[in-house]
């Protein structure tokens, strides 16, 4: 399965001067600004990865190459999925309707299947294109993206996030991210 993100501008759900706050940095010092706003994406990111769950509303693509379980059933990677935009499911290509289950973490089933051959090949060639709107606002998420942050900024010996250095309690708040949907 590979997912992509289709939403071109991200709005990240806390700001630098709510992280400064959190830290008890000055709100008027604006010099490090922009390296705060960095890791802020890459926590952000680093959390969504982590979970699974998307702390903005986003457009994804997900793309199988095969039937995700014996069922034919896909799970959608990120939740919690929206109801609107519509979820859209494509079968090599040709638009289908599909059968859901959940609310929040959702799965489809295709209808319909579709099997294609490539010109020259004698195999085929089947996949599944999911396109779907995930995310919300989570406070306990932003929550845990201040902490991240905030451990970041204060041992900035490594690049991305150093799960070694994150507090207890909070891997702990993460893990329950994912749980509590």
């Amino acid at each position: 399965m590979q997912l992509s993100v289709l939403t071109s501008s991200i709005t990240e759900p806390v700001t630098h001067d709510e992280v400064k706050t959190y830290m008890g940095h000055p709100a008027s010092d604006t010099t490090q600004d922009a390296l705060i706003d960095s890791m802020i994406t890459a926590a952000r990111e680093w959390l969504e990865q982590r979970t699974g769950v998307s702390v903005v509303s986003k457009s994804y693509k997900a793309y199988y190459e095969k039937y995700e379980d014996d069922d034919g059933w896909y799970d959608l990677p990120r939740s919690p999925v929206l109801a609107s935009p519509v979820i859209t499911v494509s079968v090599c290509g040709v638009s289908t309707t599909f059968q859901q289950e959940g609310l929040i973490r959702v799965r489809v089933s295709p209808d319909n299947t579709y099997g294609t051959i490539h010109i020259g090949s004698s195999t085929d060639v089947f996949y599944v294109e999911i396109i779907f709107q995930a995310g919300a606002t989570n406070n306990i998420a932003n929550l845990c993206l201040q902490n991240i942050v905030s451990t970041m900024f204060n041992f900035r010996d490594s690049a991305g996030v150093n799960v070694a250095r994150i507090p207890f309690d909070t891997l702990q708040m993460i893990d329950s991210l994912g749980v509590n949907l």
